[in-house]
């Protein structure tokens, strides 16, 4: 009997080792990935990607999932840099298996992803980078749910020029694909409105304007296209304020996010009153009753309201992205391709279909609605399109 219950015991031992040591499967899930910089100068467009990814998955899984699996997300950081970005975009596909590729607010980055997405065959949703070659290219795996450059000028920025009777307007434009490219659709369409324009390009890291801020006063205009991305942008607001350009002169940040990130005020101080920004979001201006659900959802996990746009952007990509494979049936690259080109789909900014006609930057586009939005004693006002207009331009 001794024996018996000894014999027991250790077979019993044995079996519980046995259980714990083995093996924990995962849940089997759909992957997709996100590229974009968790580090660098623009970190703050990862966190901004990391709160829109929470929130989508969420509101993915909560459907059911993908193909009636949960959705996964893996992130893989770029921090601004294309060589980077191309070997993160290549790991998601032949390491972690990704059935398509989402994000990145780099164009040069973009660019360089873009080229990996040919090459290995992956649909790749671009989101916030907006140099118009990154879809011009006409590569079939390529899509972009979010702002191009000539979308952005021609929709937003000439019109909202030409509708302040702004006269006379200087172009500051870093140097890179996206400061090079805007500036140069500005001064095509600047012209076209018969507005008197002068332009230069900066260093997209410079800590010191005071020189160019001298030729642009010298020009005497009356307001400033500042394309200049990061914290690059916050130092040229708060110089021009020192050498007294603005307020005279209105400055408009072509980029848009810069002008929403936390330490924007402690940068430019009260320099930032009365500056302009483009974005695609106002708690006023609320295009679809998804948009409503989604800063709702923000507040009740962060504890205060969205500001950075790109997590609403990454947001509706996620969507999209979720949408198109559920309706190929499949994560096969083709299929989704396919899908993605027939989507009509309602998300937080509108009705998303990507252009399908070849021969441009409108293949694979899906250009979002942008608002020009001023500071006003710390409070954003909407002064375009008059439309969605929450209050009028302060000089």
């Amino acid at each position: 009997m001794k024996k018996r219950l000894f014999f027991l015991s250790v077979m019993t031992a044995v079996v519980g080792m046995a259980l714990v040591c083995a093996p924990v499967y995962a849940v089997d899930t759909v992957k997709i990935g996100v590229v974009g910089p968790r580090t660098g100068d623009a970190a703050a467009t990862g966190k901004a990607f990391e709160e829109g990814i929470q929130l989508a998955t969420a509101y993915v899984n909560a459907k059911g999932g993908i193909l009636g699996k949960p959705l996964e997300i893996v992130f893989e950081d770029t921090a601004g840099a294309p060589d980077k970005a191309a070997s993160g975009f290549e790991r998601l596909v032949t390491r972690d298996k990704v059935a398509m590729v989402l994000g990145e607010s780099h164009s040069s980055s973009a660019l360089a992803e873009i080229e990996v997405a040919n090459r290995l065959k992956v649909p790749f949703v671009v989101v916030e980078a907006w140099a118009d070659p990154i879809t011009a290219k006409n590569y079939r795996y390529v899509f972009r749910a979010g702002p191009s450059n000539s979308g952005v000028v021609k929709d937003t920025i000439a019109k909202w020029v030409v509708h302040e009777g702004f006269k006379k307007a200087y172009i500051v434009a870093e140097n890179t694909d996206w400061g090079l490219g805007i500036a140069e659709i500005s001064e095509a369409a600047l012209k076209a409105a018969g507005v008197s324009y002068a332009s230069l390009v900066t260093e997209r890291k410079s800590q010191d304007h005071y020189m160019e801020l001298a030729k642009i006063k010298e020009f005497d205009p009356d307001v400033v296209l500042a394309f200049i991305y990061g914290t690059g942008l916050h130092y040229f607001v708060a110089q021009a304020g020192e050498v007294g350009l603005t307020p005279k002169a209105v400055v408009l940040d072509g980029a848009g996010p810069p002008s929403l990130w936390p330490d924007f005020w402690t940068n430019v101080g009260d320099y930032g009153n009365l500056e302009c920004f483009v974005s695609s979001m106002h708690k006023q201006v609320e295009l679809t009753p998804l948009a409503t659900q989604y800063r709702e959802a923000y507040v009740k996990a962060f504890g205060q309201a969205p500001t950075d746009y790109k997590s609403r952007s990454i947001y509706d990509a996620i969507l999209i992205a979720a949408d198109a494979v559920n309706r190929a049936g499949a994560t096969d690259a083709e299929k989704v391709v396919d899908a993605l080109e027939s989507t009509a789909l309602l998300v937080t900014r509108g009705t998303a279909r990507f252009g399908t006609e070849k021969g441009g930057p409108e293949y694979h586009q899906w250009m979002p609605p942008m608002l020009v939005i001023q500071w006003q004693n710390k409070e954003q006002v909407v002064l375009y399109p008059p439309e969605g207009a929450t209050g009028k331009l302060k000089r």
